[in-house]
């Protein structure tokens, strides 16, 4: 008897240490270390479990390793996982054809079953996959009809812990939108605090301190954040059409130039790519084309090491899941 309650004790503390090492290895991921996240699931894959399989497939393919990448998520499909299964439906992945990927169409219907059981055993992230994949119908098929329910199925989730659950097409009202998303800041999701600041800005919700919203998911390693303070400064840059526009700005708004090349930087820091150009084209009293500089040398080299030792002290935070959108889970 002693002996088979220490069996089912250890059997409980490998199941536990195992989901715990997958996790590591998303958080690894999340953070961009794509190497260091394979050498977590790697060894989960070969065991046999089907998630860190699907980890495994999406590092790979992001480390440039697309062909494997398909052989991965192949195995992780046949594995059971539906996330895979969607990664290898051609109707859900356009990289199924260009690749040579070995999709097959049935795999669509076999992921929604597999997400249809999941959802109804409150999986956030099979709910929010549904949503977005089948939409509607599926909504109508689980019987939470009206919006009072939907908040309240929201609620249960991103209370335990599914915080996209807030902002992924659940039915119910903005305030109940709106109390989920603060909880969600709350404890630290980035996306939430993107999504409340959008709320600010369309007056949808009257909250101050939207900014303090932006500066907080950039501190996260988020580069939703980022951008978000890049297009916020860059809409506020006047119209320059010539020399003269250039020379009659203000001291406030040339220093729009110099924000959005900051933002810029640490966006590309957090994996966006975002270029931002420090010169244009212009025209001179001649109405002839020439180019303006809009950050100095000396600005631009100062403005590069301020990144630098912002980007040293926090580190990219993707907020990628199962969930997320096929394109953006695939693609650096």
């Amino acid at each position: 008897m002693i002996r088979r309650i220490i069996t089912i004790l250890c059997l409980i503390i490998s199941v536990n240490a195992f989901a715990t090492s997958v996790d590591e290895g998303v958080t690894l991921f999340n953070q961009m270390h794509y190497k260091q996240a394979q050498a977590v699931f790697e060894p989960l894959a070969k065991q046999g479990d089907a998630r860190a399989m699907f980890w495994l497939g999406v590092s790979q393919f992001r480390t440039g390793e697309q062909f494997k990448a398909g052989h991965t998520l192949l195995k992780s499909a046949e594995a059971g996982n539906p996330w895979a299964m969607l990664m290898m439906s051609p109707e859900d992945n356009g990289y199924c054809g260009y690749l040579g990927w070995p999709c097959d169409q049935s795999w669509r219907d076999k992921a929604f079953s597999v997400l249809e059981k999941l959802a109804d055993q409150g999986n956030g992230n099979a709910i929010c996959t549904l949503l977005y994949r089948k939409g509607k119908p599926w909504w109508t098929y689980v019987p939470i009809l009206n919006k009072q329910r939907g908040g309240e199925l929201a609620e249960k989730g991103v209370k335990n812990g599914w915080y996209r659950m807030a902002n992924c097409g659940i039915p119910m009202n903005i305030e109940k939108q709106v109390e989920l998303l603060r909880y969600a800041a709350n404890q630290n999701y980035a996306p939430a605090m993107i999504e409340l600041y959008s709320l600010n800005e369309k007056n949808t919700d009257k909250a101050k301190g939207s900014e303090n919203l932006l500066h907080q998911a950039v501190k996260l390693g988020y580069r939703g954040g980022a951008l978000a303070f890049y297009y916020y400064y860059q809409e506020k840059i006047p119209d320059l059409e010539s020399v003269s526009d250039f020379n009659q700005l203000t001291s406030d708004e040339k220093d729009l130039f110099k924000k959005v090349y900051y933002y810029s930087l640490i966006a590309s820091g957090y994996g966006s790519k975002k270029d931002y150009l420090t010169w244009q084209w212009v025209k001179d009293e001649k109405d002839e084309r020439v180019t303006i500089t809009l950050i100095s040398s000396y600005e631009e080299k100062e403005i590069k090491k301020k990144a630098k030792l912002f980007l040293r002290k926090f580190k990219p935070n993707l907020f990628l899941d199962e969930s997320s959108d096929i394109n953006t889970l695939l693609n650096p």
